[in-house]
């Protein structure tokens, strides 16, 4: 009896923390790195840690001053003491941060509608398809939504008390401890530390509608504004932008095309062409996003205050959010990571309330009972078809898929047969185990056998053989990806003098306007480019003989450096930016030949193309 008490009373939290746990961990080291934003930590921590440059870090022979250094340091700090430089480590912040807003998600979910809120909340973030790829890499922005969490949970707490609001009520009389109010500005000046101003719009976005929507804007401000607690963020806030600024006087305008580029005030174009971000929310909360879709509409149809506690607050946090972004020039998906915790929240009570209005008697349980079952026959035929989809474009996954079908099903029946037995969140729970059994799936068996085409970790052994030991520098020209010096160990990676931005291309076409020396004439600029690089072999001052170029680079510079230089090895077919080891000639200073030079002997060109 004793047994059966404890797991009625924890028994679903726990359920709730071993598949969160599975999600973000499982697997976490399996696959190597692809993306370019986990390469550009990595690179970064590695710089840290090897060079002591806490303040300002280095990458590609630059300064990397485009994001604040919180997670920098958080990955750094982790490989000082642990002794590790392996993937782990690199993603272990996000996946923590991840398991965080789980947390505070339930909590905050059951503050809004009870524990079957709060359990429904924290399994939909859990399974949030986005959410899961965004937390499972390294970068900014893992770590910023789980700041911007914690103070608009603090928030919450600070405004409601230590009590869930009674239906009706809008601010209860007794406001929760200052501490909340503390901890709500040391989050957001964390958050500021993690990716500069942003997490503010996001918490006021949120909490300014919300108290106007309740009624009551100025009480609900003055209970947040707390004198030392702007003071913490303040010294948060400023502690590295201002030592920065006064080391290098070229910070605050790196940090202002940063953020103008977005805005597009910056008077350049981004690669990234201009699209709405609200074209991208259906996938963004796959595959709950018809839970929030309808949690957002269902509180326009109903008038009156009662309820709004419950509602207006995770609303806001969603679709006010949603709205800032839309407004901006370029807004990455990644960019509304710190909403999607918003979203869980709100595709958690309506989850909850079909549930519970499936049951009843009226014109809205058909509605209800309809909505409830698309989430388990759409999934149900998916897992079908999958087996067969699978054995026609890849048929050597045709057995994974089969057993990940199977199993896939059989949770899915278990869900709507714990919903029939008449549960609510919990019938939520066979639903987010077949995803964490796909996530363990996807990241353990089938992404790994993808790092040949897409991780630079097979180039940097085949460098270790093909260069002589005691070369222990190796040129680049212009700019690589950056997984390489993640997996490039003892040896170093200098730039070709000149080649490499300043502190950005950005930064680089703005200044070169401002003085009159930008070029348009992309055949001009390709020509500059190859003298400089002609020039620095010909003066025979390079550091090493050994040169690493891009091969769309090599490409229109052949002609140029042929007999100067004796192609090593060559990368193709890959899934990534391809390179050419070059070595440069002992002649180089002497020659003076123009024909395409012929294939060196033994010149090596691995291809992975499957």
């Amino acid at each position: 009896m004793a047994a059966r008490d404890w797991v009625r009373r924890l028994g679903p939290e726990v359920l709730l923390g071993v598949l969160a746990c599975l999600t973000f961990l499982g697997s976490l080291g399996s696959m190597d790195l692809w993306g370019k934003r986990e390469q550009r930590a990595s690179a970064e921590a590695i710089d840290t840690v090897d060079h002591g440059r806490w303040l300002i870090a280095e990458i590609q022979g630059r300064k990397r001053l485009e994001k604040p250094p919180l997670p920098r340091w958080t990955i750094a700090g982790l490989m000082t003491l642990t002794g590790r430089r392996d993937e782990v480590i690199v993603r272990l912040p996000g996946a923590l941060s991840a398991l965080g807003m789980v947390g505070l998600v339930y909590g905050l979910g059951c503050r809004l509608g009870g524990r079957a809120v709060g359990l429904a909340s924290g399994l939909v973030l859990t399974s949030m398809s986005f959410f899961i790829i965004e937390l499972r890499q390294a970068g900014n922005d893992g770590p910023l939504a789980f700041f911007a969490t914690l103070a608009l949970y603090a928030a919450w707490r600070r405004l409601h008390g230590d009590r869930p609001p009674e239906p009706g009520e809008a601010l209860p009389e007794q406001a929760g401890g200052r501490r909340w109010s503390l901890l709500m500005y040391t989050a957001m000046g964390l958050g500021i530390l993690t990716k500069g101003p942003i997490i503010l719009l996001v918490v006021a976005l949120t909490v300014i509608p919300y108290v106007i929507a309740l009624g009551e804007p100025w009480r609900g401000l003055r209970r947040l504004a707390d004198g030392w607690g702007m003071a913490i963020f303040g010294l948060l806030a400023l502690c590295w932008p201002v030592p920065v600024a006064l080391t290098d006087p070229m910070a605050a305008r790196v940090w202002y095309l940063e953020m103008a580029q977005k805005a597009g005030t910056a008077g350049i174009h981004h690669s990234r062409a201009r699209q709405i971000l609200a074209v991208d929310w259906p996938w963004m909360t796959f595959p709950w996003g018809l839970l929030a879709f309808s949690a957002l509409i269902v509180p326009l149809l109903h008038r009156g205050r009662e309820g709004r506690p419950k509602v207006w607050f995770a609303w806001w946090w969603t679709l006010g959010n949603l709205a800032m972004f839309c407004l901006w020039k370029v807004a990455k998906p990644n960019y509304y990571v710190p909403c999607l915790p918003g979203a869980a929240l709100l595709a958690g009570q309506e989850w909850v309330r079909l549930c519970q209005v499936a049951r009843e008697e009226g014109p809205a349980n058909l509605a209800a009972r309809r909505l409830l079952q698309l989430h388990w026959v759409i999934p149900f035929v998916a897992v079908l078809v999958a087996p067969v989809v699978v054995s026609q474009l890849v048929p050597a996954y045709l057995g994974v898929a089969l057993a990940g079908a199977a199993a896939c099903a059989c949770l899915i029946v278990l869900s709507a047969w714990t919903w029939r037995r008449g549960a609510n969140a919990l019938a939520l729970a066979p639903l987010v185990a077949a995803m964490t059994l796909g996530v363990l799936v996807a990241y353990g068996a089938v992404a790994p056998r993808e790092d040949p085409l897409r991780s630079h970790r097979q180039l940097a052994d085949r460098l270790g053989v093909v260069l002589p030991p005691d070369v222990r520098t190796v040129m680049f020209f212009h700019e690589l990806d950056e997984g390489l010096w993640f997996y490039l160990r003892d040896r170093q990676l200098a730039p070709v003098p000149g080649s490499q931005p300043t502190y950005n291309e950005g930064i680089d076409l703005v200044q070169a306007s401002k003085e009159n020396r930008l070029i348009l004439d992309p055949v001009v600029r390709i020509r500059n480019e190859q003298d400089l690089l002609v020039k620095w072999i010909r003066e025979g001052g390079q550091a090493s003989p050994y040169l690493l170029i891009r091969n769309k680079d090599y490409a229109q510079f052949e002609r140029a450096l042929a007999g100067l230089v004796t192609p090593l090895m060559r990368e193709e077919g890959l899934d990534r930016n391809e390179l050419t080891l070059l070595r440069v000639n002992p002649t180089a200073a002497a020659s003076t030949a123009t024909a395409p030079p012929e294939k060196a002997p033994g010149l090596d060109t691995p291809s992975t193309r499957r």
